[in-house]
């Protein structure tokens, strides 16, 4: 019986020492085969180079890499994807090297012979190697940086019938071309050529949604009439209308203007900046400067609306209104003024003959007062603007004789 279980183990031990030998020598024809073929296992950027000896892969990745890795780089912006052609910033998939760090990994000291046949069934997929040209990928994120850097953009309110609308703000980005740099280094030596994320910096606006929100009461208002053409107030009323002037900051008409490079003869810059002014003090904002300039001294934004209805030029501001019960509003008051009767004595009519020539129109005077009030009550009224449309009268022509009535 002894002698039994001990043939068994011997049998045992042969047949585990054949199955070792046979690894060991498939392993080590396999080992010779990969320093010449490559195994059936490897995949570069998707492309497989089973079979082939070194010159043959690359001949063969020359010709498929493009197609299977990528012939672009994908770059990602905030809000935008920018695909760029390889050969416009002067990247091409380095083969050589590519194959070079496989035939390494292959052949180094250290790997085990039997790891050339246990790997055999584990797909192993291959990162292709990538040159770039530092100076062209600049040249191009700083065309990129010139079409696509993205301005901020202020919140704004519009003022049309009496009514506040609110528009919201947009954060604005700069690319970062030497951060933006960096990140494409890091993607490429990991053999990816996107989405890349771009390094943006946020461009925040001066002014925001939440800022202007208590912008909703009329702090002051001035009418000024002008017989000046439009044409040359035009530009100033435009650059006005809708600007915001935020707590503690310096405005001038001047600032205004310069900017947009808006050229005006000194009869229209001072006849702007009077009714301007005018409304500015009654908002109760700090005037410097000989009244050419002001500061916002107040505790919230201050809207400037500025146009021009007819012969006047009306400004209004509008704020947030911190006295208690305080109220500013514009009425209009119409007055009708009756034709006057002209008699007219025709000698070619017969006496008491009486023709009306000419009906009567009435005429009227429009007058805008600025009323405030505390309360509900009124304590202060300031005509603005008066506006006269003339009548017609009636004209009726009489014979001689006739008793004019």
């Amino acid at each position: 019986m002894a002698d039994s279980k001990k043939f068994i183990t011997r049998i045992i031990l042969l047949m585990v020492v054949a199955v070792i030998l046979t690894l060991w020598l498939v392993s080590l024809a396999l080992a010779k085969r990969d320093a010449i073929i490559y195994p059936s296992n490897i995949f570069i950027g998707g492309v497989s180079v089973a079979g082939l000896n070194h010159n043959e892969a690359g001949d063969l990745l020359a010709q498929r890499l493009p197609a299977s890795y990528g012939r672009q780089l994908l770059l990602q912006l905030p809000s935008k994807q920018l695909y760029i052609p390889l050969n416009q910033v002067g990247i091409a998939y380095d083969i050589p090297a590519t194959l070079t760090q496989i035939d390494v990994s292959l052949n180094q000291k250290g790997i085990g012979v039997f790891q050339h046949s246990i790997t055999r069934g584990n797909v192993r997929r291959v990162e292709p190697e990538i040159k770039w040209n530092r100076t062209l990928m600049e040249q191009k994120l700083t065309e990129l940086k010139a079409t696509y850097d993205q301005p901020a953009v202020n919140a704004r309110i519009l003022y049309s019938n009496d009514y506040l609308e609110y528009i919201g703000h947009k954060v604005g980005y700069n690319i970062s071309i030497v951060a933006s740099l960096d990140e494409i280094d890091n993607s490429l030596q990991k053999g990816l050529l996107g989405p890349i994320s771009l390094i943006t910096k946020d461009i925040h606006p001066r002014i925001k949604l939440e800022d202007i929100k208590e912008v909703k009461d009329m702090l002051g208002i001035s009418t000024i009439r002008t017989n000046l053409p439009h044409t040359d107030l035009n530009p100033l009323i435009q650059a006005l209308n809708g600007y915001i002037i935020m707590p503690a900051e310096h405005f001038s008409l001047a600032q205004v203007i310069k900017p947009k490079q808006i050229k005006s003869n000194n009869s229209s810059l001072t006849l702007v900046n009077s009714a301007l002014y005018q409304a500015i003090s009654q908002a109760g904002l700090e005037l410097t400067d000989n009244q050419l300039s002001c500061t916002n001294n107040l505790q919230h934004p201050i809207l400037i609306n500025a146009v021009i209805d007819g012969n006047n030029i009306i400004i209004k501001i509008f704020g947030c209104q911190t006295e208690a019960g305080k109220e500013i509003v514009i009425i209009t008051e119409k007055e009708e003024i009756p034709p006057q009767v002209q008699i007219k004595v025709v000698k070619k009519l017969s006496p008491q003959e009486r023709v009306i020539v000419q009906e009567g129109q009435s005429g009227f005077t429009s007058r805008n007062y600025r009323i405030v009030k505390i309360n509900g009550k009124e304590t202060e009224r300031t005509i603005l603007s008066e506006e006269h449309t003339p009548g017609r009268d009636t004209i009726i022509a009489v014979g001689p004789g006739t008793i004019k009535k």
